[in-house]
């Protein structure tokens, strides 16, 4: 599952850059946790909007995996009907 390990990358880069951001631009007027917790909210409202390619990528590869999963299945299940 590439993808899957490109989107988290992604996610964590988004996140490290918007601490990044706080921590300079809100360093002296909040806590640590509270710049920490504000990161996380703004990563989770951009990460909409700008990881949406590698999102849509992510959820075709699911999509694919899960079709050849059920047609497995099924195959068997009518293998199993034939004996």
């Amino acid at each position: 599952m590439k993808e899957f390990g490109i989107y988290t990358g992604l996610r964590f880069v988004l996140f490290a850059v918007c601490f990044g951001v706080l921590w300079v631009a809100l360093h002296g007027r909040l806590s640590i946790w509270s710049l920490l917790l504000l990161a996380l909210i703004v990563t989770s409202i951009l990460s909409i909007f700008v990881l949406r390619a590698a999102r849509d990528r992510l959820a075709a590869n699911i999509e694919q995996r899960a079709g050849r999963m059920a047609s497995r299945v099924e195959a068997a299940r009518s293998a199993e009907d034939e004996d």
